[in-house]
């Protein structure tokens, strides 16, 4: 479900396009030395747009640093704040409840196997941030309960996956603990129906759940374009200091422009399969 949170490079400018690389490179750089070398490749754009947010409604300023590094071997710059630590040890928890909800629902050796890899990185996360670990871990749980029980309102998971955006970004108790949430919670809802959208002819070919499946074309088409009119509106809520043009590239052209892109794939990987299909 995550991948869709990212800029429109193309729209970006010279500035914009170099300061979301250093925050990118940032969070890369924070999974390397505070966790470990291997866990850099659990990095997504998505987190990244965590430290854009949080830093943006709370005026806090970066320090940009310059550095060499084993994946990019020439010196660069990066920049990190408070928030950088923060969306690391998320991503690291976010990825290791997720092997072990794999393991659970489909008993996968790989996903065992990763989850032991990054299970003691994962505990010292929910040490630090246990009300964020939890929220992540219920809302799999149910999730994955939803999807035993084949719930087909859309609705009921995308809801839930909200909710664990929602923790993600309402990490602190302060006045903005509740526009935060609020944000994340449509944000997660606009995200899980657009991966379930891009998902729905694989989910009907393998006979696996989708929520949409009852659902119209257009209908998916008129739900997303609400969510996301949602989620902007809880954006507009926020006391956004800094970054606001980058971040409205994500909203407003990023996200639609990933959801395109995948539905154009998974509609070209559908022919092919037809087409190999009409040669057998």
């Amino acid at each position: 479900m995550f991948g869709f949170v990212v800029a429109n490079p193309e729209k970006l400018n010279e500035e914009q396009r170099a300061h979301y690389r250093e925050v990118y490179c940032g969070l890369c750089r924070a999974l390397g030395r505070e966790h470990g070398f291997i866990d850099r490749f659990t990095l997504t754009y998505d987190l990244a747009f965590l430290i854009l947010v949080l830093s943006a409604v709370t005026g806090e300023p970066y320090e940009t640093l310059a550095e060499r590094c084993p994946i990019h071997p020439s010196k660069h710059s990066y920049a990190v704040n408070r928030f950088t630590s923060y969306s690391a040890d998320m991503n690291i928890a976010l990825s290791y409840y997720k092997f072990l909800d794999d393991k659970a629902d489909d008993g996968s050796a790989a996903a065992s196997v990763k989850a032991a890899v990054f299970r003691k990185e994962a505990e010292a996360a929910a040490g630090k941030y246990p009300a964020q670990c939890k929220a992540i871990t219920d809302c799999l749980e149910r999730l994955s309960a939803a999807e035993k029980t084949d719930i087909l309102m859309p609705d009921v998971p995308a809801g839930i996956f909200g909710e664990l955006m929602g923790a993600l970004f309402a990490f602190e108790e302060t006045e903005l603990k509740q526009p935060l949430y609020d944000f994340g919670v449509s944000l997660g809802k606009a995200i899980y129906v657009m991966d379930a959208a891009v998902d729905l002819k694989k989910d009907i070919k393998k006979k696996q759940y989708n929520p949409l499946i009852m659902m119209k074309k257009e209908d998916v088409r008129t739900a997303l374009d609400i969510l996301m009119a949602d989620t902007v509106e809880k954006y507009r809520r926020l006391p956004v200091k800094q970054d606001a043009a980058l971040i409205e590239n994500i909203l407003y052209s990023g996200i639609w422009t990933v959801y395109a892109d995948r539905m154009r794939k998974e509609r070209g990987e559908q022919m092919t399969a037809e087409m190999k299909g009409d040669d057998r």
